[in-house]
């Protein structure tokens, strides 16, 4: 038996079953299977799996493609594509993720073998130096860490980025929501984004981004914030809003 955690996700029942017995059959009885996107999400946050099949062409908000975007910034497991489409404009956007490989339908059990083997020796021997590479590289290029500064009237303003609560935006402005007052500034929301630091601020709906760590509550529409104000979550930002937070269910 070999110890390896593998996760399918698949919205196809058999497919994923088919692979989950060749899985079996190879050693690996370690699995779980995913048919939607929340349920990805939920299995990563519990099992951190060490391997993940995903089907590209997922049923829901998002593609296998969308998910595994997420999916990345969750857990640091290669990523095998199940795909029965060849379309270059889909590689290409799989590319991006940087995947492991890919597994094209109709498979077979010396298919599943290979990529499995092939992929999980690569994670164990993968150089340590690698993954201090990757963590420098995401190291801010900021002097200043802990805060953004803001043009208001004639001077920058020193905000500390704790004190921002949500960014609206408003035509071709945004208002920058904080603690002790409000910035309008003539800004779009993608530009916001690059300059707030990924691993606080979260875009959560078209015209919202938010401060992760002023969340107080939410539900599938809507967030609460520790200020009180109430912003609204589009259904495709949804998942991705999950995956940042760790939550605790009652199944």
């Amino acid at each position: 038996m070999k110890e390896e955690r593998i996760l399918i996700v698949e919205d196809d029942v058999s497919i994923a079953e088919n692979i989950q017995e060749i899985l079996e059959l190879l050693g690996y009885v370690n699995t779980d299977i995913a048919n939607s996107a929340n349920q990805c999400i939920k299995i990563i946050k519990k099992y951190r799996p060490d391997l993940i099949f995903m089907d590209i062409k997922l049923k829901g908000d998002k593609d296998g493609i969308e998910l595994g975007e997420i999916v990345k910034q969750m857990v640091d497991a290669p990523l095998v594509y199940v795909t029965s489409y060849s379309d270059p404009t889909i590689i290409e956007r799989a590319k991006r993720i940087n995947p492991a490989g890919f597994i094209v339908k109709p498979f077979n059990t010396n298919d599943i073998h290979a990529i499995v083997e092939i992929v999980l020796y690569n994670k164990r021997t993968k150089p340590t130096t690698e993954a201090a590479a990757v963590t420098t590289s995401n190291d801010s290029p900021y002097l200043v860490t802990d805060a953004v500064f803001i043009k208001a009237d004639n001077a920058f303003e020193r905000v500390a980025y704790d004190d921002i609560y949500y960014i609206e935006a408003n035509g071709n402005m945004v208002t920058i929501f904080t603690k002790n007052r409000d910035y309008n500034i003539r800004k779009s929301m993608k530009e916001i984004e690059e300059i707030l630091p990924s691993q606080l601020f979260l875009r959560v709906q078209k015209s919202f981004i938010v401060h992760l760590g002023q969340v107080e509550s939410f539900n599938t529409k809507e967030i609460t914030l520790q200020s009180g104000a109430m912003v609204q979550v589009g259904r495709q930002y949804y998942n991705s809003f999950l995956a940042k937070l760790s939550t605790i269910t009652e199944s």
